[in-house]
């Protein structure tokens, strides 16, 4: 089964996210495409240099929580991650104002159960004339963290698309993924769209390649609440696998709501039960489920 799009933030090697995920999962899934959003720092460490914000994710399914930190102390950017679900002991960000690194070291001993973890992270990003660039390299025992990845981003004019996002991953397993994105935001009335469209090409033994499209909208309904929808999908150009369950091409939509109270703000998925039955949301008499489906993310900028 592929990925419609891959969100271009080095979760797979870096334990620390530092992303405000559900934000990101209902505007295309791809960080990438959202350059201020700190999410981006998973992808390119030098983005540390460019927040400040204490951040908790995963708010309401405690086995997914997890905690963020970046501050600016004499200048200098640091960047601190905990949390309840990785096997990370040390993970520390870095920035000196231009480039950004991140170092994790994983270590965990489940004992008879199984599962032992451990190895280190390393993540280096800068911006340059030519674009801005993040390297990604890990090793471990009985890890998912083995290989390398790298992450590019530059404005490039294309049509309606003005940026360009590429990501690469040469796991140990030999086995090479390339995405390749172009992306655009347009300023519509008070609402930003995005749309991206790009392409997937997997090197395992099926060598799938995909074409992908995200659309992302992201609107204000009060100068504290926004409103976010969001499309993924993907169609199997060539190779022996399938895109998902059998089918040529994928599409999946997501919705969402952002709160922001001056430094402070918080971000949530809407179940999709919420447009079954609106008026019963909104007068606090609905049939079941709550509004947030899932976790949430809480976050303090500064």
């Amino acid at each position: 089964m592929k990925n419609v799009t891959k969100i271009l933030t080095a979760v797979v090697l870096c334990t620390a996210v530092f992303a405000s995920a559900n934000r990101v999962a209902n505007l295309g899934g791809n960080a990438a495409f959202w350059p201020g959003d700190e999410a981006n720092i998973g992808a390119f460490p030098a983005q540390i240099n460019n927040h400040g914000f204490v951040q908790l994710s995963g708010v309401g399914v405690g086995a997914k929580a997890g905690a963020d930190m970046v501050f600016d102390h004499n200048g200098t950017a640091w960047g601190l991650s905990f949390s309840a679900d990785a096997h990370d002991w040390v993970n520390l960000g870095w920035g000196n104002g231009s480039m950004g690194i991140n170092v994790g070291v994983i270590n965990s001993d489940t004992g008879s159960a199984g599962g032992d973890k451990s190895g280190y992270t390393f993540s280096y990003g800068n911006t340059f004339d030519w674009g801005e660039l993040g390297f990604h390299y890990a090793s471990g025992d009985e890890t998912d963290y083995e290989g390398m990845e790298i992450d590019f981003r530059k404005a490039c004019g294309w049509w309606v698309f003005t940026d360009m996002v590429a990501h690469i991953e040469n796991h140990d397993d030999d086995d090479m993924t390339v995405d390749v994105d172009w992306f655009t935001h347009w300023d519509a009335s008070g609402a930003d769209v995005m749309f991206a469209m790009g392409f997937n090409y997997d090197s395992d033994d099926t060598e799938d390649l995909n074409q992908t499209a995200a659309i992302g909208v992201e609107a204000n309904m009060t100068d504290w609440a926004t409103v976010r929808a969001g499309i993924e999908w993907s169609y199997n150009l060539s190779g022996d696998n399938d895109v998902t369950g059998g089918d040529t091409s994928a599409y999946t939509w997501s919705t969402g709501l952002g709160f922001n109270w001056g430094g402070f703000s918080g971000d949530m998925s809407i179940s999709d039960s919420v447009f079954g039955d609106p008026v019963g949301y909104m007068t606090g008499n609905q049939m079941s489920g709550g509004l947030a489906e899932g976790a949430v993310t809480l976050t303090y900028s500064f």
